[in-house]
């Protein structure tokens, strides 16, 4: 009897290029599950090596068009502290914003229009639309995705890249008419994003879906003042606590051939997930109040280690983003036009924020010029990769009795749980400096 073989050569519905390998044996062990990611490497690292440290944060929202903005806000936060800039409130509390429009806008949009066709058994968003009962659902998920775009707009110039964040704050603030009209929009978006939290419960609690759990180490950022996204220490459910510019003394990385990306470990133990599960297992004490009770009201309960709730804990995140934006325009109040100050200085300096699928981690090193000596780049999807696997390994053999074309639909699924920002999580470089 020969080994059975799923083998998915392009991973649908999920940002860049992947493919997944599943090999099992005659009798029913597995012998192989590889998430080989063979999106090109494109050398983000290298490039920035003798630019200007202006230049390093515009050019990290270039590794990802789905989630430049916290590439550029952990760029710039690690050029910030290698040179010791000071910010205003009013910057951190714009940043801030920008970040929960992001989380606002990329949760609805892997909600919605990736992961929703799994469960409803459509092959895309444009086969759901086609559907006249699921038609006005998908035009009120694009009209939640529409408003976290246009929160990019208004605060940074342009849906995908920024035009107006640098090092020291903002070349451009918003006006504080369009900030209070934002605000009537995210009111106004309430009530749909509630409702977004049952429709996600009510799919996850689909069958086979609440049957699997398989416990790991789930990693985020935390603050105990607010929901953390913009900075914060780097905490997990298994203990870890340490401040997130010391990530790279605890997340170890290694090439694994077959794949582009680097697989991740914590120092002295194994994989880890991280993403909107993660999050709100390490800070659910806070989200907005009307977040937690959506969670309650669905019997969403944490810890939660089943990977398939994933899509609930991102919509338990879009309630919270609408709240934490409200608050935020709110603590902002009358908008100001300041000049970004700051003296150029050699220094090295690490940060971590949170894109909607995770930590996202920069750490930049400078000369007295303000040259880039170093630049250190690693995307959500290259923490969540090896863990991926694992969850491959534990699922598959419970769904051996399925065929191949549903096997690999449920292979399909557990990786597009995690959101996979494939092109910018391929993180392969190393660079030997020397000076004569």
């Amino acid at each position: 009897m020969s080994d059975r073989r799923i083998f998915v050569d392009y991973l649908a519905r999920a940002e860049g290029e992947g493919a997944i390998d599943v090999v099992i044996g005659p009798n029913g062990e597995i012998k192989e599950t590889r998430w080989k990611m063979f999106e090109p490497m494109r050398f983000f690292e290298a490039i920035g090596i003798g630019r200007r440290c202006e230049e390093i944060p515009e050019i990290a929202q270039r590794i990802c068009g789905i989630c430049p903005h916290p590439h550029h806000f952990s760029t710039v936060q690690a050029i910030e502290r290698a040179m010791g800039v000071q910010l205003s409130e009013q910057t951190v509390l714009l940043r801030k914003l920008f970040l929960l429009g992001d989380v606002l806008q990329s949760n609805a949009l892997h909600l919605y229009f990736l992961a929703a066709p799994d469960f409803v058994g459509y092959d895309s968003v444009i086969a759901m639309a086609a559907n006249p009962e699921l038609l006005p659902l998908v035009k009120k998920a694009l009209e939640l995705k529409r408003l976290g775009n246009d929160m990019s707009v208004l605060l940074g110039g342009h849906e995908i890249m920024f035009r107006s964040s640098v090092i020291g704050g903002f070349t451009k603030v918003p006006e504080t008419s369009d900030l209070r009209k934002t605000k009537e929009r995210l009111k106004a978006a309430k009530e749909f994003a509630l409702e977004t939290v049952n429709l996600a419960a009510t799919l996850a609690a689909q069958p086979p879906y609440p049957e699997y759990t398989r416990k790991c180490e789930h990693v985020s950022l935390h603050s105990e003042d607010e929901y953390a996204l913009y900075d914060g220490r780097l905490i997990s459910t298994e203990g870890l606590d340490i401040p997130n510019w010391d990530y790279r003394h605890w997340i170890i990385e290694e090439h694994v051939p077959g794949c582009n990306c680097k697989h991740a470990t914590i120092k002295g133990r194994d994989s880890f997930l991280v993403g909107p599960l993660a999050r709100v297992n390490n800070n659910f004490r806070q989200l907005s109040a009307d977040a937690q009770a959506a969670a309650f009201s669905v019997n969403f309960k944490v810890p939660e280690f089943n990977p398939f709730m994933s899509i609930v804990a991102r919509a338990i995140e879009i309630v919270h983003a609408i709240d934490g934006a409200i608050e935020k325009i709110d603590q902002i109040g009358q908008t100001r036009q300041e000049e970004p100050r700051y003296q150029v200085q050699a220094g090295e300096g690490y940060a971590v924020t949170e894109a909607p699928r995770g930590i996202c981690c920069h750490g930049v090193r400078v000369d007295k010029n303000g040259i880039v000596e170093m630049w250190d780049a690693t995307a959500p999807t290259a923490r969540n990769v090896r863990n991926a696997e694992k969850d491959l390994a534990e699922f598959v053999p419970r769904w051996l009795h399925l065929s191949d074309s549903e096997l690999t639909l449920m292979c399909e699924m557990t990786l597009r749980n995690y959101d996979p920002c494939q092109s910018c999580a391929t993180h392969a470089f190393k660079v030997n400096l020397r000076r004569a």
